[in-house]
């Protein structure tokens, strides 16, 4: 990746007390950014940076912090994470990364900023494409999640052509690093796997596309350069595993003596059985490449 100069630069990041936000504030503070930070939690990510403790729904409040910043970037991470198929969390789920997009949009009205960056999720496309997933194709959200990110993106670029701002939208698949939080696949198996412990889980025949984390913060950086403007980019590897292999080869690399049973939960209503994308747009427009293989300090 060429090095990007965010010196001086002026960032918001919401959802910054996150795992993806606290690596990816380390990382704009090694470009010497200035960072701010709103998110709905207490401030944990160890830096000492504006830190505005506030809930996306409270927009008085939110439209001071957004006029004390004044952010010259802003990257949107904060959501509700819940990618339950159960329709009756879509209000909730809607709430929050919808409304709550909504409001901060509104807060930045007279903000004159240079982009907008909203991270949204590959399951937007669902399981009525065929993979790879390009960005072109139309969507098919396959739970109340992905249908609340997708609402995200669009309330993201009807504002900016309202408004006549930019906006960057990046679809990320699944990503994988260490201390991953314990409620995603990959890291309850490799904690199960590290402590000999039997691990339950699907046959794993879905397929999916897995990237490590530092790539996913390459891509995020370079959504600050002029030709990722109103544009959409899949973040992902381009390839494709089943979750079976990505358990075989995890127990393989930790040398585990787990036994993982196969067929021992269910799988979900709606799955997706493949989701894989196309990096095709990212890697030509802005020169980003994946260098890191995810199991990198397993």
């Amino acid at each position: 990746m060429d090095q990007i100069k965010l010196n001086g630069s002026k960032i918001l990041v919401t959802g910054g007390n996150g795992y993806l936000g606290k690596l990816f504030i380390q990382e704009l503070l090694t470009l010497e950014a200035e960072v701010s930070v709103i998110d709905i939690s207490e401030n944990t990510t160890g830096y000492n940076l504006p830190y505005y403790q506030l809930n996306l729904s409270d927009e008085d409040i939110l439209k001071k912090a957004v006029n004390d910043i004044k952010p010259d970037y802003i990257f949107h991470l904060a959501a509700s994470l819940n990618r339950s198929r159960d329709f009756s969390l879509c209000n909730s789920l809607i709430d929050i990364n919808l409304s709550g997009t909504v409001n901060l949009l509104n807060a930045l009205k007279n903000i004159d900023y240079n982009n907008f960056v909203y991270i949204s999720s590959s399951e937007v496309y669902g399981n009525e494409n065929k993979s790879p997933f390009k960005e072109n194709m139309l969507v098919s959200p396959a739970s109340p999640y992905s249908l609340s990110k997708y609402f995200g993106e669009k309330a993201v670029s009807t504002f900016s052509n309202i408004q006549s701002k930019n906006y960057t939208i990046l679809r990320l698949f699944n990503f994988f690093g260490k201390d991953m939080p314990k409620n995603f696949f990959l890291s309850q198996l490799v904690d199960k796997l590290r402590n000999n412990e039997n691990f339950n889980m699907t046959k794993g025949e879905q397929k999916r596309d897995f990237l490590h984390v530092l790539d996913v913060l390459d891509a995020m950086i370079l959504a600050v350069d002029e030709k990722a403007y109103n544009q959409v980019f899949n973040v992902c590897s381009g390839e494709g595993k089943t979750l079976k292999e990505l358990a075989v080869e995890a127990k393989e690399l930790l040398n585990s003596k787990s036994q993982i049973n196969f067929g021992a939960i269910p799988y979900r209503k709606n799955e997706v059985w493949e989701m894989m994308g196309d990096n095709s747009k990212i890697r030509s427009k802005l020169g980003w490449k994946t260098n890191k293989n995810i199991f990198l300090d397993i």
